[in-house]
């Protein structure tokens, strides 16, 4: 009995040896399969640059992303292509006249909405109560020599109003129809007074972003004539409209709203 028990028991090793030592030989033509790793996914990222006081769209804003640089479209808006999920980035928008904004983004969708708030630099009122001051102390002067001064403040651009009030101040000579005519207007306004208070009072802002923006006021002048010595007063709620060009601000539109002669 235990003769054939012991047959028994070689002959199974030997069956599992064949399969073994056959398995092998298959597995040499059938190497063992390697799991691939799934694919990278890719998405959108996009969002709008807005100014943070105004929460109005800005232009022309550096966005960077994934060593990609983009400028933002007139409406603000930014998108980028191509970037990939579950990875960190850094999400960074630049503009001259605004702090920097940078922040830690991780695409996990087909697409990531980012909205982005800027901080200007500067107090934007501030410079425009410096701008119409130091507007209003160039003229004063009545001196020459600051006409080049006195037209830095108006854009190339610039043009005013075709109503009939503001082109009745610009046949007074008090306010020049556009660019090119700022010198003489302002030679000849030199030339009919002794002596001049040009102030801009009561101002309403409308700041549109740290680059655009309209300020509605009462212009108040005070003159003499050169020749005649006759003491003169004027008042006129004016419009203007102004843009920072160059990192300066300039007038681009200028419109009279009323004007009191004698007031």
């Amino acid at each position: 009995m235990q003769i054939y028990l012991y047959r028994i028991n070689v002959i199974l090793i030997l069956v599992f040896s064949f399969i073994f030592i056959g398995c092998s030989e298959d597995n040499e033509d059938f190497p063992e399969r390697i799991i691939e790793p799934e694919p990278l996914k890719y998405g959108t990222v996009s969002g709008r640059v807005v100014d943070a006081n105004t929460s109005n769209p800005l232009s022309g804003s550096v966005v960077k992303l994934y060593g990609l640089e983009i400028k933002t479209e007139p409406d603000g808006l930014f998108a980028f292509q191509g970037i990939p999920y579950d990875v960190e980035q850094e999400l960074t928008v630049t503009d001259p006249d605004y702090q920097t904004n940078k922040q830690i983004i991780t695409l996990s969708n087909e697409r990531l909405i980012v909205n982005v708030d800027l901080i200007p630099l500067i107090d934007t009122e501030e410079e425009l109560n410096e701008f119409f001051d130091s507007f209003s102390e160039l003229i004063e002067t009545i001196d020459s020599e600051n006409i080049p001064a006195i037209q830095s403040h108006f854009s190339e651009s610039y043009v005013a109003s075709d109503d009939p009030i503001t082109m009745f101040g610009v046949l007074s000579g008090v306010i020049p129809p556009n660019y090119d005519t700022i010198r003489p207007t302002i030679t000849e306004l030199f030339m009919d007074y002794s002596w001049l208070e040009f102030s801009f009072k009561d101002k309403e802002m409308d700041i549109r972003d740290a680059r655009k923006g309209a300020v509605q006021l009462v212009l108040d002048v005070d003159s003499e004539g050169a020749e005649d010595k006759i003491l003169r007063h004027l008042q006129a709620h004016s419009l203007f409209e102004l843009r920072r060009e160059g990192g300066d601000w300039k007038i681009v539109y200028w419109e009279l709203l009323q004007l009191d002669i004698g007031a």
